[in-house]
Parts: C-alpha cells; sequence; structure tokens
C-alpha cells in the first residue's frame, strides 16, 4: 500500500495554525498553500458542477480527446468493474467528461461529485489529484488526507495529464480513483500508461487528419492554380504550403510572431482560427476546409503578382548607431571597444533576442580587424565531422588562421561533450598560428553557469572566457524604446525606400513602452516591419497595434498564471536562499531554464560568491 506522507493531526495543524509538516511531500505542500489562498473551499464537502449544457459543450469542443481515448476507456472500464475502483476522463480546466469503473465507486463518486460535471481544478475544490496534475502538468498521487478538503480524504486517487503529441498542449487528464484505503501504486502506472495510450491514439488521428486535408485541398484545387497555398491544420499548426512566393513569404515571416500569438489559445475552432488569420493578413483570402461536414482546418490563399516587391538587406549597424540609443548601450559600446582593441577574448551575454550577434558584427566592423573575416559557429550543431579537413567549420578555423578575423561562437555550453576537446584543440590551433583573432562568445545563459558535468568543460570555458559584458533584456531598457523603434523604421520598413519613415503616435509609443518585450529587439524588429508593411499612412496609432500589445488590463488567464508562475520563483529562492542549483531542483526545472525566466519576469539573479 502506497503510505501517506502526513497523518490527520498534520492536516488540522496546517489548517489552524498554518504548521508545515515535516514529512510531507513538496508538491503536496505547495498544493496545499495555494489552497489555502483560496479560503472558501476549506470547507466545501464536493466539487462544484457545470450545468448539463454547459457539460454537452465541453464535450463537443474535446470530441478528439473523448474520441482518442474511447477504446482505452471501455477496456479499462471493463477491467475495473469489481475492481473497487473507477476511471475519470477530465478536460484541460479539469471537468470530468466520462467515468467508467466499479458501479459502488461510481455511486460513492457521486456523492463529492466525482462524476461527469464535476470541477476538479485545484482553485475549486483544492489540492487532489486531477487538480494538481493539471496544474503541474506532469502526473500527481494524492492519497487520503493529502487533500485539502477533509471531505474528500476518503480518496486516494492517480491522475495524469495528456497532452497533443503534435502540438505539446494540455489537452486534459485521466484519473484512476477508490478508497482512501487502498492502494494507488498500480493506479498511478495505470494513469500514465491509459495517458500514452490516448497521446499515441491523439497521434495517429492527427497525422491522418493532416493527410484528408492534403486530400480535400488537392481536390478542391485540381492540383493546379497559380496561387501561393497556405494549409493550417485547425490548431494552426502548418500542414503544408505550395511553392509560396518571395512576397508571400516575407508576409508570413514579418506578422508569423502576431499570428502565433493569437493561436495560443485557440481550442481547435476552425472558424475562429480562420478569423483570426484574417485579422492578420488581411490581404491573403481565407478559407475553411472541411470533410463530410466537419471543419478540419484552414487554406491561406495568397494572390501572386507579376513582379513581386524585392526586399533588400539592411545594412548592419555600426557601434555609433547603438550607442545612440541609450546611455546603458554607450556604456557597453566603450567598454567593448576597449576590450576589443587590446584584443581579449570577449562573452556577450543577455537574454534570447537582446542584439547579441548584431553586436558582435558592430564590434568587428568598427574594430581593428573590420576588413578580415567574420566567421561564425552555432556551437549547437558542432560535431566530429564539422571540425574534420575540409568540412565548413574546418574551413572558417582555417581561413581565420591564415588571415586573420573575429570567431563568433553561438552558445558554446550547447557544445557536444565528446566534441569540446576537438574545439578547444582548434582554438589553440589557432593561438598559435600568431595571427590577429578576435574571440566573440554569445551565451544566453552565464557561461559561468554552465560549467560542471553534463555541461561546459572547464578546458573550453577558461579559453572562452576573458572580459564578460550583458546586453540587458528590452524590459530593462524601456526609455529607450521610441529611439529604437526610429531607428528600426528608419532601416527595416519599406515606407523608408518610398520616402516615408513609419510614424507612431503618443498613444501607440505609450503601449509599446508597456510591453514586456519577451522576445527582445527580435520582436520589436518584427513589428515595426509588420507595422511597415500594412500601414498605408506610414503614420501608426494604438488601434494599428496587434491585439496583444492593446488588449486592456483585467483578471485574463494569462497574467493569472503569469503572476502565479513568478510568484512562485520568488518563494523558491526565498525558501533556499538565493541558490540557484537549489532554486531549480525545487522547482523541477533546469537551471538555464531557470536563468531565462528570472529574465522573462524581471526577477534580479542573486550575485555569485
Amino acid at each position: 500500500m502506497m503510505t501517506e506522507s502526513i497523518q490527520k493531526e498534520d492536516w488540522e495543524r496546517f489548517r489552524a495554525l498554518g504548521s508545515v509538516p515535516p514529512s510531507i511531500r513538496e508538491i503536496v505542500f505547495r498544493s496545499w498553500v495555494r489552497s489555502r489562498e483560496r479560503g472558501e473551499i476549506g470547507s466545501l464537502n464536493r466539487a462544484p458542477t457545470v450545468a448539463q449544457d454547459e457539460l454537452h459543450g465541453i464535450r463537443h469542443r474535446n470530441a478528439r480527446l473523448r474520441k482518442a481515448a474511447q477504446n482505452a476507456i471501455r477496456r479499462t472500464g471493463y477491467m475495473l468493474e469489481d475492481a473497487g475502483a473507477m476511471l475519470l476522463l477530465c478536460d484541460r480546466r479539469g471537468v470530468v467528461m466520462d467515468a467508467t469503473g466499479d458501479s459502488r465507486i461510481l455511486s460513492r463518486g457521486a456523492e463529492n461529485h466525482l462524476q461527469p460535471g464535476g470541477r476538479w481544478d485545484e482553485g475549486a475544490i483544492g489540492t487532489n489529484a486531477i487538480g494538481t496534475a493539471l496544474h503541474l502538468a506532469q502526473p500527481v498521487v494524492i492519497t487520503g488526507v493529502e487533500h485539502f478538503c477533509e471531505a474528500i480524504q476518503r480518496w486516494s486517487c492517480a491522475a495524469a495529464p495528456i497532452h497533443d503529441p503534435l502540438s505539446g498542449r494540455l489537452l486534459g487528464a485521466v484519473d484512476i480513483s477508490g478508497p482512501a484505503q487502498d492502494s494507488m501504486r498500480r493506479g498511478a502506472a495505470l494513469s500514465v500508461t491509459l495517458a500514452l495510450q490516448i497521446e499515441e491514439s491523439l497521434r495517429s488521428a492527427g497525422l491522418h487528419e493532416h493527410a484528408v486535408l492534403i486530400d480535400a485541398l488537392l481536390a478542391r484545387h485540381n492540383g493546379g492554380g497559380a496561387e501561393d497555398l497556405l494549409l493550417l491544420d485547425r490548431y494552426g499548426r502548418k500542414v503544408w504550403s505550395r511553392t509560396p512566393s518571395r512576397e508571400a513569404a516575407a508576409q508570413v515571416e514579418a506578422k508569423g510572431a502576431v499570428l502565433q500569438s493569437l493561436m495560443k489559445d485557440n481550442d481547435g475552432d476552425c472558424h475562429d482560427l480562420a478569423g483570426r488569420v484574417r485579422e492578420v493578413l488581411a490581404d491573403a483570402e481565407v478559407d475553411v476546409l472541411s470533410e463530410r461536414g466537419e471543419a478540419l482546418g484552414v487554406v491561406v490563399t495568397f494572390p501572386r503578382r507579376t513582379r513581386p516587391a524585392r526586399r533588400e538587406p539592411a545594412a548592419p549597424p555600426d557601434l555609433r548607431q547603438i550607442a545612440e540609443t541609450g546611455a546603458v548601450m554607450q556604456d557597453l559600446c566603450n567598454a567593448a571597444e576597449r576590450i576589443v582593441g587590446n584584443g581579449l577574448p570577449l562573452v556577450l551575454e543577455g537574454p534570447v533576442g537582446s542584439g547579441k550577434e548584431t553586436f558582435a558584427r558592430a564590434l568587428h566592423a568598427g574594430g581593428p580587424l573590420a576588413g578580415l573575416p567574420f566567421e561564425m559557429l552555432d556551437c549547437s550543431l558542432l560535431d566530429a565531422a564539422t571540425l574534420k579537413p575540409g568540412s565548413g567549420g574546418s574551413e572558417a578555423l582555417l581561413r581565420l588562421a591564415q588571415s586573420g578575423g573575429t570567431l563568433c561562437l553561438d552558445e558554446p555550453a550547447e557544445t557536444p561533450a565528446e566534441v569540446q576537446p576537438l574545439l578547444t584543440q582548434a582554438l589553440a590551433q589557432i593561438e598559435r598560428a600568431g595571427t590577429a583573432v578576435q574571440l566573440i562568445t554569445l551565451c544566453s545563459v552565464p557561461l559561468s553557469d554552465s560549467l560542471g558535468v553534463g555541461g561546459l568543460g572547464s578546458a573550453l570555458h577558461f579559453r572562452l572566457a576573458a572580459a564578460v559584458l550583458r546586453l540587458p533584456a528590452l524590459a530593462e531598457r524601456r526609455e529607450d524604446l521610441p529611439a529604437l523603434i526610429r531607428r528600426f523604421a528608419q532601416t527595416y520598413a519599406p515606407q523608408h525606400r518610398q520616402g516615408r519613415v513609419l510614424r507612431f503616435t503618443p498613444a501607440a509609443m505609450q503601449q509599446l513602452q508597456a510591453h514586456d518585450w519577451p522576445g527582445n529587439l527580435r520582436e520589436l524588429r518584427n513589428l515595426v516591419e509588420s507595422l511597415g508593411v500594412t500601414s498605408l499612412s506610414g503614420l501608426v496609432d494604438a488601434s494599428d497595434l496587434p491585439r496583444h500589445l492593446t488588449r486592456a488590463p483585467g483578471p485574463r488567464r494569462e497574467e493569472t498564471l503569469r503572476d502565479r508562475e513568478r510568484a512562485e520563483i520568488m518563494a523558491a529562492m526565498a525558501e533556499a536562499g538565493s541558490n540557484i542549483t537549489e532554486v531549480a531542483r525545487r522547482l523541477g526545472i533546469a537551471r538555464s531554464t531557470l536563468y531565462l525566466k528570472l529574465d522573462q519576469y524581471g526577477i534580479r539573479r542573486p550575485r555569485r560568491e
């Protein structure tokens, strides 16, 4: 039998005094803390329920999930008929859609609304296997007194989340429940096995649906036509395209970030998806594709022009232009020039999209080695073959050894362990060649934090690291936004080539400065390019900005989840004394992921001892 981590008196002391049981499991304690914040649920005897018409709508919206789970539920229900347990299939909000198993247990479950229509998310009924598994997106077992509500402590439950295997989206959960005194060890294994079976069924159905979509599209267009086509499935994923023209490809690329943000919360409603795509791709024709009356996806048709507009590459900015964007960048440029002028290896740290590569190229173009080659190596793609004589990577290093120049290594911490000695040896050979070679390293996570088993080897680390500069996230330099936007508008917006420069009203600029910019400079550049394509007058007002930049503040679920995750990170840092390794362990994420989230939420990193 799976023993409980706590006793009844532990639960009582927590509810009355807030005392933390010394033996409580961490996932249970964290869930209790979340549940305690919703004081009204502590005395509930049963979960709330949804109305029958709402349950019907939930089942309809989750028809793919229910169909994929149908066979597994039927077989398992037969096995559980006299086993003293029941199986529940829930949507991603924890609403029970289907139930099967031992009729006696099903009858007892109805007393607590462990039945179709019952809402079992943590916000509705506190700590329980279904709600906690959905909150953590991982399998969870909650036994007896570990439940937050006393009336639910008569149950032991094991739940496993179900993800869409093609998109990774959380779809729901499958749960095995039985009396509190029964073991959930086998139930835990069974719930995980069922979730995997359902995901495999979803994968097969998704691939089949993609094939049906392509057949329907080809039948509709008779395999011919001169249009550029883009086929999306019901969730906005690209299924197929037909030789899109440069103009169409540029249009999709420029608006791709906005398009993806609109699709994040799409529930598979093709008509809703079509409306969202029309908002972003106003010049394209957007139609819903159906097969036997069921909407399966969306086809986007781009009118092909005889002479597509040619997109000329923009000249890279120099250090002077970068320095003019603000005082912070002015100081960084001055420091970088001194470092490069003395030939020291330079490490540029900063979040994804903060402009590290652009900064490195500007340093090279304005430095003493400006007329020599600039070679870029993506370290995550390196292998033994790449560094062998005659390969692309080896030829780049040979050119530098012969003529000198700048070698820019992108994310060296992602270099495979077996390749790191080869890269270290290649760098040593360049140094022995005696030519002037400037070494610049780009990393989104501090290089020193990648040292250790399974990370960056010390030999490679100490050859790269000398001087370190950190490029700030865009959210850390909001005062620089007007200057950056003007520069991007002059450099990248098509109106500039027509004699007009994209301009922004004070209201639009205020909205842009209030945005968090998780994609940093890359996101800002994509936005300016997109507005340059869509703006007819060249003057951008707040109403012309994408919807995700102008949504009115309110208690949206996205904001609630972001605030909750930020609060959990802050709590873990307080408990662990800002020990990054311990914080990552407590949160169950990699240390590199934790650093990205600290930057994303604007949480100051602890200083290294």
